[in-house]
């Protein structure tokens, strides 16, 4: 039994409509072969049964197939349902039972699988939300990892658009405020003049700033001397003396010309 369309919002898309896990008829299953396969072996086996044994075996038959038919029809009219604004689950043949989470209030999505439950890809989902309930159970889910990726997307894309929903409001109030401002004076007024340009600013050169002449302290020199020393120079001198470089004559007249400067 598929999610009714006529109890959708407008605009409201289903993402996932599902029944529990096929893991949920394995054992009623079962039950029901192995009942059914007992009375078939003892009716052929002991043909020489008294006559209500035979009807003990069928009552035996019928009930193993009501309690098989009550737990599918359980099965097929349970559904859990995402759609774009929702998240619904809904079971009970007779009795029916149904709720429903809002996508703008789930906080968390919590799946659990044991180890066959893993096997046979079922597994029980946990949604938490802003409500009175905080916790709402779900299990035998089919693909539980799946679902809960698809439940995060719906509500990332739920959040978006209502930021987008909140902007291209906020847009709308704002032109109906200017559309619906009354005019007060209908008349067509004459364009106001443009105003004035200002002149334009006059260039005038920054004033010239002339620096105050630098004094030297009374014993100092205006500016230091320049070039070596005349001992530098005698000690340079005598260094190229002693490593060869000049000979001595060479020496003896550079030697005189320094001292005649002293």
């Amino acid at each position: 039994m598929s999610f009714p369309t006529k109890l959708l919002c407008p605009g409201e898309e289903i993402f996932l409509d599902s029944k529990p896990n096929w893991s949920l008829l394995f054992w009623p299953t079962t039950f029901t072969l192995a009942v059914l396969g007992g009375c078939v072996a003892a009716f052929v086996l002991w043909s020489k049964a008294p006559t209500y044994m035979g009807w003990v075996l069928l009552g035996c038959g019928v009930a193993a197939l009501g309690y098989f038919w009550i737990r599918y029809l359980a099965w097929t009219t349970t559904s859990f349902v995402v759609t774009s604004q929702r998240i619904v689950y809904r079971t009970g043949v007779l009795r029916r039972t149904g709720r429903e989470i809002p996508i703008g209030r789930v906080q968390d999505v919590t799946y659990h699988q044991t180890i066959l439950e893993r096997i046979v890809r079922a597994g029980s989902l946990t949604v938490e939300s802003a409500g009175r309930h905080g916790q709402d159970p779900f299990p035998d889910i089919t693909r539980p990892a799946e679902v809960q990726s698809l439940i995060n997307r719906v509500v990332s894309q739920g959040a978006m658009g209502y930021a987008v929903d909140q902007r291209g409001t906020e847009r709308l109030s704002e032109q109906s405020e200017e559309v619906s401002q009354p005019v007060t004076d209908p008349t067509p007024r004459a364009p106001a003049p443009p105003p004035p340009e200002p002149p334009a600013p006059v260039y005038a050169p920054p004033p010239v700033v002339h620096a105050p002449e630098y004094a030297a302290p009374q014993g100092y020199p205006l500016s230091p001397p320049s070039g070596p020393s005349v001992a530098q120079q005698m000690s340079e001198l005598a260094e190229l003396h002693r490593h060869g470089v000049i000979t001595d004559a060479e020496y003896e007249q550079k030697r005189r010309e320094l001292l005649d400067r002293l």
